[in-house]
């Protein structure tokens, strides 16, 4: 019931991380399976007239004086571990603007977007020393809001009250980062109620270095206009979020966002306290989905998903950190062998003479057989095997939606964001749904609950955005070397600009789209493992309560991450031992 209610979050969050498309034009839909809010009578909301109806198309943009700035709001008040909060709830749209490079042109121009926000602020507390946290979600195309409801937000979906009143109903959030930081979910350009305004249209801001720059545009407008100057502020990134947000750090950290003119002198800036990666791709030009790379990076998780369908994980002796000891130790050999023996049979082109003399040696047998019993898939090796009963002599390095497909085709394909999970064969998995979806629930929840009533449909998901999508860095900014798909420039240079700077990755165990070893590995290559925190959980895809095993150890890491300074944060982060040395 749970797994169901989240598949269409589980969908945005997926849209774009390994990339692939669908056959399919895009259609839309309204969402049915997301989890709706308590519905209270429409006596006290107060309408919302000041914006126009957003389009959400390339071509699309809204006329600058359609677009109201005025927030919505309501006060509120949760109930965390025996603790009251009050808080209030806003609602509205900032105008951002941001320099982009339009068409071929070189110079910069002054680009505007309505980004629309949806924040949540502890009453009583001074501002100076409460941490705000942006919000972002992946995609590229996908919006913000499943992110607050049943995730990171005040309120949650009450299964067990709403079957018994035979009516959707809210419940206090457990899980909720209220008690530590203030939150701010915003949805990038084209998606939520998030518009170009004339005369740029949507699909201006559909690129790595456009998206980012809007929306460090519309933190510093944030910030100004909420006087959070002070306030030590932290971007979360889910998914493809978890690639824009050091983008959009490294933009702060560079720019000083939140200072201006008008900003008091009196008031020190605290531009970028941390980043919070949720199921990130580090590097696409490591993800062997997407390019003739090992995928060494992914049998850590491959080996996982094997030990859940066997139910080894359930046992009192499995030791997870033990059996991954083990598994890193074999992508390590995997990647030696793919570099040195097995790397040309996986061009266009394949050259298949070096990986043949290989089979012929002694050792493949051990070789193939640990692939065997790592991944469930294939057989035990036999002299007299060949490419068409053994897949691995066919082609040993197997990326992730072949693994999906290949692990066991009479139940299904594994869903490439959680393989604990089987989906019907014909069916096109999330990751690659390529539809628009509306979230009508997000409509009624923020008319009850934040006294916002909008005119436009809430896109939850805008299908159009990945297939215009430009990964191609702007020549004009810095870093621009190996930056192509890449946030690791980004990463390191933002940790120059503030050494203080905190960072936390978090991954699933089973989360075939993202491999929590590959961040790993990434991350040693740059250098930084002694800077950056690596947790890997048991989950799938984005992290969340809602399909994360003992979801309060993910908690209390999170909010230690809050309450740690960058020193003990690094003390506590430990040089990856051989075993994991790619």
């Amino acid at each position: 019931m749970r797994f169901r209610s989240c598949w269409l979050t589980l969908a945005v969050f997926l849209a774009a991380c390994s990339g692939g498309g669908s056959d399919s034009e895009p259609e839309e839909t309204t969402s049915t399976f997301a989890p709706p809010p308590v519905i209270i009578p429409q006596t006290n909301v107060k309408p919302r007239t000041g914006s126009d109806v957003f389009k959400y198309g390339p071509e699309d943009g809204i006329i600058r004086w359609k677009v109201s700035e005025e927030p919505s709001s309501k006060s509120h008040s949760i109930n965390i571990n025996g603790t009251p909060i009050k808080f209030t709830a806003s609602a509205g749209h900032l105008v951002s603007t941001g320099s982009v490079q339009i068409g071929s042109g070189l110079a910069y121009v002054k680009a505007d977007a309505a980004i629309f926000y949806t924040a949540y602020t502890r009453d009583g507390l001074p501002k100076e020393n409460r941490p705000v946290t942006f919000v972002f979600n992946g995609g590229p195309g996908g919006a913000s809001a499943p992110l607050d409801l049943d995730f990171l937000g005040p309120k949650s979906y009450d299964e067990e009250a709403s079957e018994k009143a035979g009516a959707p109903r809210l419940k206090d959030n457990p899980n909720t980062l209220l008690d530590k930081t203030d939150l701010v979910f915003v949805d990038p350009v084209g998606t939520g109620y998030s518009a170009a305004v004339s005369p740029f249209i949507n699909r201006d801001f559909w690129g790595v270095d456009s998206d980012a720059k809007i929306l460090s545009s519309f933190i510093a407008r944030f910030v100004e206009t909420n006087n959070r100057h002070s306030s030590p502020k932290y971007i979360y990134g889910v998914s493809y979020g978890g690639l824009r947000a050091p983008i959009i750090g490294r933009l702060l950290l560079e720019s000083g966002a939140g200072k201006s003119a008008a900003s008091s002198p009196t008031k020190s800036e605290n531009v970028l306290s941390g980043l919070i990666l949720n199921s990130p791709i580090l590097d696409k030009k490591t993800d062997c989905y997407n390019y003739y790379v090992s995928c060494h990076g992914a049998l850590p998780t491959y080996a996982m998903v094997k030990a859940f369908h066997d139910k080894a994980t359930e046992k009192e002796d499995f030791d997870a950190p033990i059996f991954l000891a083990a598994a890193r130790t074999f992508a390590g050999k995997f990647k030696e062998l793919y570099l040195d023996v097995f790397q040309s049979v996986d061009k266009k082109v394949p050259d298949r003479s070096k990986w043949e003399a290989y089979l012929n040696k002694t050792e493949a047998a051990d070789f193939l057989n640990q692939l065997y019993q790592l991944t469930g898939i294939g057989k035990l090796y036999q002299s007299t095997d060949n490419a068409a009963d053994n897949p691995w002599i066919a082609n040993p390095n197997m990326n992730s939606s072949a693994f999906a497909e290949r692990f066991d085709p009479a139940k299904g394909k594994l869903l490439l964001g959680d393989g604990r999970f089987f989906l019907d064969q014909g069916k096109v998995d999330p990751a690659l749904d390529r539809r628009d979806v509306n979230y009508d629930y997000v409509k009624l929840y923020q008319a009850d609950f934040i006294n916002y009533k909008a005119q436009s449909n809430y896109l939850g998901s805008n299908g159009q955005i990945i297939g215009q999508w430009n990964f191609e860095p702007d020549q004009r900014l810095s870093l621009t070397d190996d930056r192509f798909g890449s946030t690791i420039p980004d990463l390191g240079y933002s940790m120059t600009l503030n050494p203080e700077l905190k960072v936390l990755v978090q991954h699933g165990y089973y989360d075939l789209n993202t491999p929590f070893y590959q961040s790993e590995v990434d991350i040693q290559n740059a250098k930084l493992s002694s800077k950056i925190s690596v947790k890997s959980y048991s989950g799938g895809h984005g992290v969340g309560p809602f399909d994360t095993d003992k979801y309060e150890t993910v908690l209390t890491e999170l909010k230690a991450f809050y309450d740690l300074p960058a020193v003990k944060l690094a003390a506590l982060n430990s040089v990856l031992p051989e075993a994991r040395k790619p």
